[in-house]
């Protein structure tokens, strides 16, 4: 909760009238390799020159990332041609059920330039600490999914140059991530 509110007012500052020039540059984050859901070595440098969304989840999840991916169709439809300067990047935090196909499937039903990432347990936790992310596995001994997995919301917004601008919270509105990724594309480094 209390992570939830200083990230809140954090977006809050950021979007309340800050130009483009005074965006902060957020103190996490950073250039990493994972594997990509065509199975290729991918590394986030790649993605220099255009704005970026980075979320970690997993594709059996309930609730909040089909939320979060139904909510980013609509930021990608609101930006119109802007959005061909956004990449969002999924992270599973479940990559013993997240697959690279698996992966690759469940983005396909949503309209977001999305790539699904995946590694080991190692590479995917250096990633989750570099982001200052958190996931937790949940036994459920009476399902048939065998567990759940615990997982920070938060959406970190990168700027062309892979620095960390805006972290947005899950309650973040479809306006605020629109609003703040279009002071991303307009910031100058």
């Amino acid at each position: 909760m209390k992570n939830s509110l200083c990230f809140a007012a954090l977006l809050l500052l950021v979007l309340a009238g800050c130009h483009h020039a005074d965006l902060p540059v957020i103190p996490i984050g950073g250039n990493f390799t994972l594997t990509d859901f065509n199975n290729r070595r991918f590394e986030l440098s790649s993605l220099r020159g255009k704005a970026v969304l980075i979320f970690f989840g997993y594709t059996s999840c309930p609730d909040v990332c089909p939320t979060t991916l139904s909510k980013l169709s609509s930021v990608y439809k609101d930006l119109g041609t802007e959005s061909q300067r956004v990449k969002t990047v999924y992270i599973t935090v479940d990559p013993g059920r997240d697959t690279p196909t698996v992966l690759k499937e469940d983005l396909s039903s949503f309209r977001v330039d999305a790539i699904g990432l995946t590694g080991t347990k190692p590479e995917i936790d250096t990633v989750v600490k570099l982001y200052g992310a958190s996931y937790e596995i949940v036994p459920l001994p009476n399902s048939a999914e065998k567990y759940a997995v615990a997982h920070s919301t938060t959406l970190y917004a990168l700027d062309a140059d892979g620095r960390t601008r805006i972290l947005f919270p899950y309650e973040a509105s479809v306006d605020d991530i629109v609003k703040g990724l279009k002071e991303i594309l307009e910031t100058r480094t």
